[in-house]
């Protein structure tokens, strides 16, 4: 299953949620990929950082007939080579390759077209979006069989929502596409902000995430520490939210 995690607005918490999910499912026995295709590299940050530009999914994009098992490599957690998860990294020059991108033919199906010769090397593959959309997050929208949108309980957090799901819809070239939503950076002590937001996704419920992250320190010292709350504090509400999240993704696929 490949899962892109995509929402234009920023500060939502997509690497956060890309980082820690690709953990949990490799714990759990998944072989599972991470193409960070932000350039802000946040995710590559986390799981390996210090990479040669002609090491990351730069080159697939700007190459159709690369050996993408070249740009693919193990991740570490504290130095250590981790079992069952891998990492296609991004770094600072995938933002100037975008002007090459948009000159291709079919630049929308890049990815797709290089993660097809890989499908059955992985159970998940997640796919870290920037925070537009952009070619690189249509390329993800075209790749993927699962849309997973963070939100958070912020006052603006939907922006712009309508017009996500017209571009997923227009990539899609559909009406139906699989999307879910997952709720982020909740605080109980913000009741009218709950209600208010918890309100406006009334519409989505459907396609709401039972799994709710709550606001809690150790994953933003997790972040500060590049590593995932996981490994930094593995008995934290961070840790127990992100447990309930992998296990209803598996159970998703």
């Amino acid at each position: 299953m490949k899962i892109g995690i995509l929402n234009q607005k920023g500060g939502v918490g997509k690497s956060t949620i890309a980082v820690n999910l690709a953990y949990g499912l490799a714990v759990s026995g998944k072989k599972t990929l991470l193409v960070d295709i932000d350039p802000q590299a946040h995710s590559s940050v986390i799981f390996h950082p210090d990479i040669a530009k002609e090491k990351t999914v730069r080159e697939i994009f700007l190459d159709r007939s690369l050996d993408i098992k070249k740009v693919i490599h193990p991740a570490r957690v504290d130095g250590a080579t981790m079992d069952n998860l891998f990492i296609l990294p991004a770094d600072i020059h995938l933002a100037t390759a975008t002007e090459q991108i948009n000159a291709r033919t079919h630049r929308e199906k890049l990815l797709h077209q290089h993660l097809r010769k890989i499908d059955d090397s992985f159970t998940y593959i997640l796919i870290d979006c920037p925070p537009t959309l952009g070619v690189l997050s249509v390329n993800a929208i075209f790749a993927a069989d699962l849309i997973l949108i963070p939100t958070t309980y912020g006052r603006y957090s939907l922006d712009g929502i309508a017009d996500l799901f017209a571009t997923i819809s227009e990539v899609k070239e559909s009406e139906t596409y699989a999307y879910r939503v997952v709720r982020n950076g909740f605080d109980s002590r913000n009741r009218v902000s709950n209600t208010f937001i918890d309100s406006q996704l009334a519409p989505l419920r459907a396609n709401i995430l039972e799994t709710i992250i709550r606001k809690n320190e150790a994953i933003n010292q997790a972040q500060m520490n590049n590593e995932p709350v996981f490994t930094f504090d593995p008995r934290s509400n961070g840790a127990r939210d992100f447990q309930s999240l992998t296990s209803e993704i598996i159970s998703h696929g």
